[in-house]
């Protein structure tokens, strides 16, 4: 067997200790933690940094549910597996892995301080060993998963650096934005290798739509959060929890209703977008403002 294929080195290094490590590790490559991070850092750390990591985020997403299903590799034996969270999903290239280089690695590119390049370089070696570890992905998974996030996260910092691409997206007005982005999505599922139980993540593309037209909507200004730090962090904590219950409401609600078609689906991942963006800083600065008047009075 092929060293890219091979797990039985892994068996000899589990304990106790390391699978309730690795399996805490692993859980922040999983949509939820993936999505309520995207909101806190957008309330919280900068809007305009974490809209430009969302977006960049959820293309990596999507690129990798079409390499799975087109390559439809199937993940190593299951006497191996330590996370039972993986479903049927394939294995090549590892979405862990590849959320991983994007994330972390644009979060870094931005910072630009060698700490944080440090930092980003041990998330991404645990994340992508914690994969070996819990025995989901073999070798050429990780590997596949490093490469295709190294060339997205190359690809959109060579756009962002670019003084023509930048100039262009920031001329977009939101009626152009938005159509790109609808008409690529388009594309997208026209090209989707779906199959019984693997279609394309329509909840998801309008997520990602709704984040960008909100964000639009709201002329790309930062979030305003009132009072000192630690309030400020509260409100941030608030508002992400908001968030998480409008996730849970709109990607249960379909299969509630039985109306799981794709445009419905891709409907409620829109409007998610839009009460994370749009709805929830535009109440927040609503009630902010009552409360400066009452306060004023």
């Amino acid at each position: 067997m092929s060293i890219w294929n091979n797990m039985d080195w892994v068996l000899p290094l589990r304990t106790p200790f390391l699978n309730s490590f690795f399996e805490l590790v692993t859980l922040g490559g999983y949509p939820l933690f993936l999505i309520l991070f995207l909101c806190f850092g957008y309330f919280a750390l900068g809007a305009q940094r974490f809209f430009h990591t969302a977006i960049l985020l959820m293309a990596a997403g999507l690129l990798n549910s079409w390499l799975k299903d087109i390559g439809q590799d199937a993940r190593p034996n299951m006497a191996y597996a330590l996370d039972g969270r993986v479903g049927d999903s394939y294995g090549w290239p590892s979405g862990h892995m590849q959320i991983a280089v994007v994330l972390w690695g644009y979060l870094a590119y931005s910072l630009r301080q060698i700490w944080a390049y440090g930092a980003a370089a041990v998330i991404i070696a645990l994340m992508g060993f914690s994969r070996l570890y819990l025995g989901v992905h073999d070798m050429g998974d990780v590997t596949a998963g490093f490469v295709f996030g190294a060339l997205c996260l190359a690809a959109y910092i060579a756009a962002l650096e670019n003084q023509r691409s930048r100039a262009l997206f920031s001329s977009l007005s939101l009626r152009y934005a938005a159509g790109g982005l609808i008409a690529t999505h388009l594309i997208y599922v026209a090209i989707y290798p779906a199959h019984i139980g693997h279609e394309a993540p329509f909840w998801f593309m309008g997520a990602m739509t709704g984040w960008l037209v909100a964000h639009y909507a709201r002329a790309q200004s930062p979030v305003i959060l009132p009072g000192p730090l630690p309030v400020q962090m509260l409100l941030a904590g608030a508002m992400t929890g908001l968030s998480f219950v409008s996730m849970m409401v709109l990607t249960r609600l379909p299969r509630a209703l039985g109306v799981e078609h794709g445009v419905l689906q891709y409907g409620f991942g829109l409007v998610f977008g839009l009460v994370v963006i749009f709805v929830l800083p535009f109440g927040l600065a609503f009630l902010t403002a009552q409360a400066t008047r009452f306060q004023n009075r």
